[in-house]
């Protein structure tokens, strides 16, 4: 199901980008008719969104900053910060009381991205594109154990035996990218964007300590590697933005 709407507001987004109407895609209203018409003098852009996602990923916000050379090119700059964190406990005894345990697995990530957009023309209210982009993404995989251990069985509840394990990396990406800015009124819009991207990702090694009231060890789990990959944006960006 959802990839079936994905698709299908990609094939919006395509349809929009290569449809020529005669308007200017960047509106600006009319004082006689109340109409959006051209650019006007407004050459940036200004704008947050969330990612709609799955589970527990909880994705903060992207701030997007557009700049206009002219009414067709536009320069992007875009900053973005994501984080899930699960946790699954454990109890000293079946029934689900006495002590607890945890292990807490999180993600992190930042990214810096840079590209470009060409802007065909557009409706009254509606300003299609479409571009190439490129960037950096760094963050940590990590987990944390407290009171917790684990066998073939699973995790289970273990006095004073703790663990962490870290996993940094730093990724290159580029792409392409095609969108559609809706304009409510004269300033804001709205805009979802799909894309597909290449990453080649490249994994620090994989570190670990772990103490029990018995045992400590600490030391490489896992050595560096690299990973190159590619996707479509299943999931769309949903953005709000100002012009000014």
């Amino acid at each position: 199901m959802l990839q079936k709407m994905t698709f299908s507001a990609f094939l919006v987004c395509l349809t929009l980008v290569f449809a020529q109407p005669l308007l200017a895609q960047k509106p600006l209203s009319s004082a006689s008719s109340g109409s959006f018409a051209s650019y006007g003098a407004h050459k940036s852009t200004i704008e947050a969104g969330l990612n709609i996602a799955e589970g527990n990923t909880v994705v903060l916000p992207k701030v997007r900053y557009r700049y206009f050379l002219n009414d067709r090119m536009a320069l992007r700059g875009t900053i973005e910060a994501a984080t899930n964190t699960d946790v699954e406990r454990v109890y000293q005894n079946p029934n689900f009381t006495g002590n607890e345990g945890t292990r807490t697995v999180s993600d992190r990530q930042w990214g810096l991205q840079t590209g470009f957009e060409y802007h065909p023309s557009g409706t009254k209210r509606l300003s299609p594109y479409f571009g190439a982009v490129v960037g950096l993404n760094t963050g940590r995989n990590k987990e944390d154990w407290k009171d917790y251990n684990i066998d073939s069985l699973g995790g289970y509840y273990e006095f004073q035996t703790k663990a962490n394990i870290t996993a940094p990396f730093l990724s290159f990406n580029f792409g392409a990218v095609a969108g559609v800015d809706f304009y409510l009124v004269e300033n804001l819009y709205l805009g979802l964007e799909m894309n597909w991207g290449m990453t080649v990702r490249n994994n620090r090694p994989t570190e670990f300590s772990f103490s029990s009231l018995s045992s400590s060890n600490s030391g490489i789990l896992e050595p560096s590697s690299r990973n190159v990959s590619s996707n479509f944006g299943a999931l769309p960006s949903i953005r709000v933005g100002w012009r000014f």
